[in-house]
């Protein structure tokens, strides 16, 4: 079975994968159209990931794969049945990075309301002159509200480690009512309502059905940031 990988993978994936007559492309950009029609016509199965072009478009060839297995949670980059109707089937792995998912999101939370990205930057470009109580005053995480958007695997992994990480008070606002989200978490009716809290976290799919979702009015819902006008002109000033 001959097959073709998108991105190079783990020791260990490839170590399994050495069973069979298997190529890696060296390119970490996506994969084009052409490039998509060509692996389907060479190889028996394809393993690709995010942002490769297996549109419709690209079953419109000779077929010899029987296989799509997707590397990632979502499949909105292949045509799922076009892909069906070329006689291959689309596999992906659902939940496989919820947890690293979550994680991340509490990571760029926690850069976000400590600052963590601008201290580093100033740090780095030598202009740190020592502390004072005004200098990159951010904001409390603990006890603080959190809305989240699209209260899924990832949405609830989320809202696990606010509330029983940082005690804080999770809303959500979810496309289909959830009696029972599991754990400690308010559903808001309106988008505006979970907007509103003091932190956010979108947690959607991608894709048209959610393009634009956050707009300027659910921007506008948000709490305005708090920092004092003096250090604003500082930070300015530095860039």
């Amino acid at each position: 079975m001959r097959v073709l990988v998108s991105r190079r993978l783990t020791p260990k994936v490839e170590a399994a994968l050495a069973a069979f007559e298997t190529h890696y492309r060296e390119s970490a950009a996506p994969m084009a159209l052409p490039e998509c029609r060509a692996a389907l016509a060479g190889f028996d199965a394809v393993v690709p990931t995010l942002g490769d072009a297996f549109g419709a478009e690209a079953f419109t060839g000779p077929i010899r794969a029987r296989l799509l297995a997707n590397f990632g949670v979502g499949v909105n980059h292949i045509d799922v049945a076009a892909a069906r109707a070329a006689g291959a089937s689309v596999t992906n792995t659902p939940g496989a990075v919820t947890d690293a998912t979550a994680d991340i999101a509490l990571t760029l939370l926690l850069m976000s309301a400590r600052r963590a990205g601008e201290g580093e930057r100033l740090v780095r470009a030598g202009l740190w002159q020592g502390w004072q109580p005004t200098h990159l005053l951010g904001q409390h995480v603990s006890g603080k509200s959190l809305g989240i958007i699209g209260m899924g695997r990832i949405g609830r992994a989320v809202a696990r480690r606010a509330h029983f990480g940082f005690g804080m008070q999770v809303r959500f606002f979810n496309r289909s009512a959830l009696p029972d989200p599991g754990l400690p978490a308010r559903q808001v009716e309106t988008l505006a309502e979970a907007m509103a809290a003091d932190f956010v976290v979108v947690a959607v799919p991608g894709g048209a059905a959610n393009r634009h979702l956050i707009d300027s009015a659910a921007l506008a819902a948000m709490p305005a940031p708090i920092r004092p006008s003096h250090e604003v002109s500082a930070i300015n000033s530095a860039r």
